[in-house]
C-alpha cells in the first residue's frame, strides 16, 4: 500500500516496524527457572496450607 502512486490522503507518517524495534527477551538459565518454580511450588503449599487450616 506504501507504493500507491495516487492516494487521496497522502500518509505523513510510517508506522513503526516491530521487526526494527528490539523487543526485550528476559533470558533465564535452567536452574534459575527451576529455583523459581520451586519457590512458587512452595508458596503454593504455604498458602494452601494456611487457607485449610483457616477454614476449618
Amino acid at each position: 500500500m506504501d507504493g500507491v502512486r495516487y492516494r487521496q490522503y497522502p500518509r505523513i507518517y510510517k508506522k513503526k516496524n516491530s521487526k526494527e524495534q528490539e523487543d526485550e527477551c528476559i533470558s533465564f538459565s535452567v536452574t534459575a527457572a527451576a529455583g523459581i518454580a520451586a519457590l512458587v511450588f512452595a508458596k503454593g503449599v504455604f498458602w494452601g496450607y494456611m487457607l485449610k487450616k483457616w477454614l476449618r
